[in-house]
């Protein structure tokens, strides 16, 4: 996937460390007209003040001579007389035999492979020569612009730093609408917020808000449709149950099997349809009512309430650990997790098993787990047994495929989190719930 913010960088990073490249030549190319120019303007002074005083010529006119360290480091400039026929009458550094250029002005001659900026200086008697260093011009032309480049060098790290955190800082609106959307389920489609976003992004962000409220229409009405179809439902089942008793009434002990099977299938249809409202409902809420509950209270509610069901197949359903702890959460969600987990697996378990609930204190949370002794689920359906209407082939328990659905979404509403494994000491399934401790 394509990084926005690496590709401002790697565009941004090379155009600014060629743009103080450029800058560095740039000033290298000035200090060396402004160096050229003031060294011109000396030897062109000193020149003109040597042909002043030198009206007879001699020997004696050169009063310092010059060594060729001192021409080559330091800059040290060589004099040269010449007589109006063009010989050298004198030179401060005979060792430099540069001849006398024909022209006056500034010129650049080479004498033993070394380069060096001449101005001449003409009269009808004598002349005069003034020779400087090219090499030493170049030192000091480069040195000069390094010192004032040495800065630009310092400062392209911390640059390069500073741009890396206005890059970052330019896109964190992006990240914020990241997360704000990281956070959001199929219950949370409201707006985004439009306020403090950049141009650039603010239509992007109003799209998404279109699509959410789209979305938001398209689930209310799915979510009216099932509440619909099962209210439209329970008022014929509810008379089409009263019927089948009605009838088994008047029949007596003479009622077909048949009518048992009748009257199952009815109450089956009955409970699924119950199921398709609190699905219906719990989807529709966006958040649930916490308040401080006694979790053993609840279960012992939930296991009280299944307690005729264990005892008309011989399960024995009971407590193996319980421990008093409380936790701030909806009561009702709860119920609903612990009643279908806890028929779950008294449905799954088979005659003369047993259901073990267990309560204890973890740490700063509370685990639930419900132990039955049934045949446990596959590996690879432990996920998948939580969704709308899914049922394990080959699976003869009652029931429509709906009470882990409710579960799962009674469990995100509450904020606590639900899952399966199958038991390893033998052949089972362990519901285990977990939700944080009340402080």
């Amino acid at each position: 996937m394509t990084s926005l913010r690496r590709q401002l960088l790697i565009w941004l990073l090379p155009l600014y460390v060629m743009s103080a490249g450029v800058a560095m030549l740039l000033g290298y190319r000035q200090y060396k007209v402004d160096v050229n120019a003031f060294m011109d303007g000396q030897i062109k002074a000193l020149a003109r003040s040597e042909l002043g005083h030198a009206s007879t010529p001699s020997g004696t006119l050169v009063e310092h001579p010059v060594s060729n360290q001192a021409a080559q480091h330091q800059g040290a400039p060589i004099v040269q007389y010449w007589s109006h026929d063009d010989r050298l009458l004198a030179s401060s550094s005979p060792n430099v035999t540069a001849k006398l250029q024909s022209r006056s002005g500034f010129s650049d001659i080479q004498v033993n492979d070394q380069r060096w900026r001449a101005y001449t200086a003409r009269t009808p008697d004598v002349s005069v020569q003034i020779l400087q260093s090219d090499d030493f011009r170049g030192r000091v032309i480069f040195h000069s612009a390094l010192k004032s480049g040495l800065p630009i060098l310092v400062l392209i790290p911390l640059s390069i730093a500073l741009l890396w955190m206005v890059v970052h800082l330019a896109l964190r609106p992006v990240e914020r609408l990241a997360a704000q959307l990281t956070g959001r389920d199929e219950r949370n489609l409201g707006p985004l917020p439009l306020a403090k976003l950049p141009r650039e992004i603010a239509p992007l962000v109003a799209s998404m808000n279109a699509l959410m409220q789209r979305l938001h229409e398209a689930f209310a009405a799915q979510q009216r449709f099932v509440q619909d179809a099962a209210h439209e439902l329970r008022t014929p089942l509810t008379a089409f149950v009263l019927q089948t008793e009605n009838l088994r009434a008047e029949l007596g002990n003479d009622a077909p099997d048949e009518l048992d099977r009748l009257e199952a299938g009815v109450r089956r249809h009955q409970r699924l349809v119950e199921q398709l409202l609190i699905l219906a409902k719990h989807e529709a809420l966006a958040q649930a009512a916490h308040e401080a509950v006694e979790i053993g209270h609840v279960l012992k509610e939930s296991a009280a309430a299944l307690l005729a069901i264990a005892d008309s197949r011989c399960i024995d359903l009971g407590f193996s650990a319980f421990e008093e702890c409380r936790a701030c959460i909806d009561p009702h969600d709860l119920r609903r997790v612990f009643g279908n987990l806890i028929d779950n697996a008294l449905r799954y378990t088979p005659e003369g098993g047993s259901v073990d609930i267990a309560l204890r204190r973890k740490r700063n949370e509370i685990v639930v787990e419900i132990t039955d002794t049934g045949p446990g689920i596959p590996a690879a359906a432990l996920e998948q047994v939580f969704e709308r209407f899914h049922r394990l082939p080959g699976n003869d328990a009652e029931g429509s495929g709906l009470g882990l659905a409710i579960v799962r979404a009674a469990s995100r509403r509450g904020g606590f989190t639900v899952s399966l494994r199958n038991r390893e000491d033998r052949g089972g399934l362990i519901a285990v719930v977990r939700m944080p401790l009340a402080v």
